[in-house]
């Protein structure tokens, strides 16, 4: 009776070490969910969206950033904003003029 009571014990203890490491938040660069009730991102990073981005990611407040997501532009939504007909800083197309006249 002893052994099985140790046993039940041991793995409830398993399950509540499991249950500890499920609940990772994001690091810098991860998409989160600004509407969330909570912070989706790990300490000292907020879920924010970059200038010219279409997404919102993990980043810190100010910079520097290690992740390209949380720079303008995020490592290309300018461009998906851009192609999409957004509201983003787009070149123009075909850049200067040739001057092929």
């Amino acid at each position: 009776m002893k052994t099985t009571f140790s046993l039940v014990g041991v793995a409830l203890v398993a399950l509540a070490l499991l249950g500890v490491g499920g609940c990772n938040n994001g690091v810098e660069g991860d998409r989160c969910n600004p509407d969330l009730s909570h912070n989706p991102c790990n300490a000292g990073l907020t879920c924010t969206q970059p200038v010219n981005c279409p997404e919102n990611y993990c980043c810190p407040a100010s910079g520097p950033y290690s992740s390209a997501f949380c720079e303008p532009g995020c490592a290309g939504g300018q461009a998906s904003i851009c192609a999409a007909g957004g509201d983003a800083d787009c070149p123009t197309e075909g850049g200067e003029d040739g001057g092929g006249d």
